[in-house]
């Protein structure tokens, strides 16, 4: 996993250095997030997460996230306790346009890179399963940014693709051990703030 994120912000890395103009806008942006599986009965998860972005132009950024979410459970009967927690981090290389540079600024973009899992279960505070697992994973999203001066207020939804590994163990390790026949979906609400977007024009 370490080998693989490390090539991604490689890879992100020199795509900036070759395109950067010299008016590339940095900025960094703060949300919160909820996410719900496509399968049925599945739970809500809440979090949130942080963004740093390049605008390359008022219409196009570029950038790396990380976003953290999850939930705990637990359970009591007849003097027995179980506890369930489970959570999701990914770890994202992005790009998104915007189809304006006025206040009012719908874009689309993606996002992809490692999807770091993990589930416990405790039966009576005693650990009885522990899972952490890592996988390739893909987001195409659409969001809507206002723009007040460099500050925005954003809110977007995403389509989370985490793909199986072909070996069948916990970590992805490579691209090659990618399964795109085996995925897990969910989606994802994002609300927040970036801070030093271009201002209007």
């Amino acid at each position: 996993m370490k080998r693989f994120f490390f090539n991604l912000v490689g890879l992100v890395s020199i795509c900036l250095l070759s395109a950067l103009p010299g008016r590339a806008q940095f900025s960094v942006g703060l949300h919160g997030s909820l996410a719900s599986g496509d399968a049925k009965g599945s739970e809500t998860f809440y979090g949130g997460g942080i963004n740093a972005k390049l605008f390359l132009s008022s219409k196009l950024d570029i950038g790396i996230g990380l976003k953290a979410f999850g939930e705990n459970r637990k359970f009591e009967a007849v003097g027995q306790s179980l506890e369930y927690s489970a959570g999701i981090i990914p770890i994202t290389g992005m790009i998104d346009y915007y189809f304006t540079d006025s206040f009012l600024r719908p874009y689309i973009g993606a996002e992809v890179g490692v999807y770091a899992t993990g589930y416990r279960i405790k039966f009576n505070n005693q650990e009885t399963s522990k899972v952490n697992s890592t996988n390739v994973g893909v987001a195409p999203k659409v969001g809507l940014m206002l723009a007040l001066g460099n500050l925005g207020i954003f809110a977007e939804g995403d389509y989370n693709i985490m793909f199986g590994n072909k070996d069948g163990s916990a970590n992805v390790g490579g691209v090659g051990n990618v399964n795109f026949d085996r995925t897990t979906k969910f989606f994802m609400l994002n609300v927040g703030i970036q801070i030093g977007i271009p201002t209007t024009k």
